[in-house]
C-alpha cells in the first residue's frame, strides 16, 4: 500500500499528457478497496499539471516519503 507524498512511476500511458514512465506524487488516498490513489503531476517549476484518480495496477512505487529513499 502507497501512503501521501509517496512518489509514482506510472505504467502505462494514461492520457496525452500523463505518459508510461512520468513520476507523480499521492496527494489522496481513497477509502475504497481495492485502493485509488490520487496522483498530482507537476511540471519542472512546480506547477500542478494535472491530478489524476489512479489504480495500483496503473502505477509502480518510485521513492518512498517516510524513508526518503528510492524503491527498488
Amino acid at each position: 500500500m502507497l501512503n501521501i507524498n509517496d512518489v509514482i512511476k506510472v505504467s502505462k500511458d494514461i492520457q496525452e499528457n500523463i505518459r508510461s514512465g512520468d513520476v507523480g506524487t499521492v496527494v489522496h488516498i481513497f477509502d475504497v478497496t481495492p485502493p485509488v490513489y490520487e496522483i498530482e503531476f507537476s511540471d519542472d517549476q512546480g506547477r500542478t499539471i494535472e491530478t489524476v484518480p489512479l489504480k495500483e495496477e496503473d502505477i509502480s512505487l518510485y521513492w518512498v516519503a517516510s524513508t526518503k529513499k528510492y524503491s527498488n
